[in-house]
């Protein structure tokens, strides 16, 4: 059977991954290659990296590539890939070498597509990676155990090459669980151990990675290329996490748990991004220092925020958002400051959501901080598009927005508008409880009627918080500044 015109064979690939080896620095050889009937083979298969403060081995006894006829190219690889690493702590001092092994018994790689656009399709029934002895250095080292296990691995990363300046690649992947276990003992004399353990079901993610020069990256890996930017969007499913920690002197214990979360990342010479959510999450955490355990559920959980890097005479977009929903407390932690209970124990809520935007003065990725004199950026605008708290039986919520002029000391000019539902309700529990003594009520009271005007229901009140031209600050009308 002839082969298709842009087959891929197996020294083709071979001669690629070594070209992409040397633009990266590293640099990758076999004791033996043989080529045999489209099977390429090599035994002893090294990739080495060094610079000023560590280096790398990574080993495989054998790397196979077979050619399957339609233009495709088939690796498998030896069980394990050990990982030896080198590198000092302080000038003059012995180095610390340690071991790594990543186990991966019948692990595929299949190879297709166009050269410098290669596509790579990775199948591993089960990956285990496992940290070994660690040793060297100036004294006795604590022992290391870490060891991780993905279950049911699959992923495509398609690759554009053809440009060794401006490297990409395009990732999808999917494992069925994620676990871990690491544990750290001191050296003999030292007491305390700590513990800690992941598990993860149902991971997917896709990325983009734009590499930028990887010549560049190898000779300053401190300093990103320009061109360089990367976007992840990862999801899973049931999420758990558990740390410990022991000593003579009192320890500690954390444990935290959800039952679905995501993660969304992006860097760029433009910007960073970031969001994280969870939902159905619980945490506990004991101690012999606290009073009562602490025990913490919240139906979700949200986080994020976009920041703009480069530097721009134009006014460039960011925001930020916190979002803690239907928050739980266990009854010890309420008793611990309302033994009376006279504060209602619903479920707490946090949100707060702002926008704007700011004229950045420095590339913030390319200076160094020590390069920054004065402020990096000036604040054009800010937009608060919800605030909501809801506490102990009252709800406070707000919008708002103001402009800054540009200067030293920029100050806004804008409003907020604030509404606060069951405002009496809240003062009239906080001196059951204790909280607020019965000689400062009157006094709340008065606070709150001058400042505020009567809302749309009952116990509600609202007001407007105003900055003026001038710093001035007024609120429902009173000036304040």
């Amino acid at each position: 059977m002839a082969q298709p015109a842009l087959s891929l064979t197996a020294e083709e690939l071979w001669a690629e991954w070594q070209a992409q080896a040397v633009a990266m620095g590293q640099t990758i050889t076999a004791k033996q290659v043989t080529a045999e009937n489209g099977v390429l083979t090599l035994r002893g298969y090294a990739s080495q990296f060094s610079d000023d403060d560590v280096s790398t081995l990574g080993q495989l006894d054998q790397v196979v590539m077979t050619e399957t006829g339609d233009g495709r190219v088939v690796v498998t690889l030896s069980d394990t890939y050990a990982i030896r690493m080198s590198f000092a702590t302080e000038p003059g001092a012995a180095p610390i070498e340690a071991v790594v092994n990543v186990i991966m018994p019948g692990m595929t790689i299949t190879a297709s597509g166009d050269a410098g656009a290669r596509i790579f399709a990775y199948d591993a029934p089960r990956i285990t990676i496992e940290v070994g002895p660690i040793t060297g250095g100036m004294g006795l080292l604590p022992k290391i155990d870490l060891t991780i296990a993905i279950e049911d691995y699959a992923a495509t990363v398609q690759t554009d090459g053809r440009d060794l300046a401006d490297m990409r690649s395009i990732t999808t992947s999917s494992t069925s669980a994620i676990s871990g276990a690491f544990s750290l003992t001191p050296p003999p004399g030292e007491d305390g151990s700590l513990a800690a353990s992941f598990a993860i079901e149902s991971i997917a993610e896709t990325g983009t990675v734009s590499f930028g020069n990887l010549a560049a990256i190898a000779k300053t890996p401190d300093v990103l290329p320009p061109g360089f930017g990367f976007q992840s969007d990862l999801r899973h499913d049931s999420a758990s996490f558990e740390l410990r920690f022991a000593h003579p002197s009192g320890g500690f214990e954390f444990l935290t748990a959800s039952q679905g979360g995501s993660v969304q990342t992006s860097l760029s010479e433009a910007g960073l991004s970031f969001g994280s959510a969870t939902t159905g999450s619980s945490s506990s955490f004991r101690g012999p220092d606290l009073p009562v355990g602490v025990d913490i559920a919240m139906a979700s959980a949200e986080f994020g925020f976009s920041v703009p890097l480069a530097q721009s005479d134009s006014a460039q977009p960011f925001g930020a958002r916190l979002a803690y929903q239907d928050v739980v407390l266990n009854p010890e932690i309420w008793d611990l400051f309302d033994p009376a209970q006279a504060i209602p124990r619903d479920p707490i809520s946090v949100i707060a959501d702002v926008t704007g935007s700011l004229r950045v003065l420095v590339d913030l990725l390319s200076t160094a901080p020590d390069q920054i004199t004065g402020m990096p950026g000036e604040l054009v605008d800010l937009s608060l598009n919800e605030l909501r708290i809801a506490v102990a039986g009252a709800e406070l919520t707000g919008t708002g927005a103001a402009v800054f002029a540009p200067g030293p000391s920029p100050r806004p000019v804008g409003s907020v508008d604030l509404q606060l539902a069951g405002s009496n309700a809240l003062l009239d529990r906080l001196k059951n409880s204790g909280l607020l003594p019965v000689e400062q009520l009157a006094m709340a009271r008065g606070l709150l009627a001058a400042f505020t005007r009567p809302g749309a229901g009952p116990d509600t009140v609202q007001t407007t918080i105003a900055f003026t031209e001038g710093g001035g600050i007024t609120a429902n009308g009173v000036p304040l500044q």
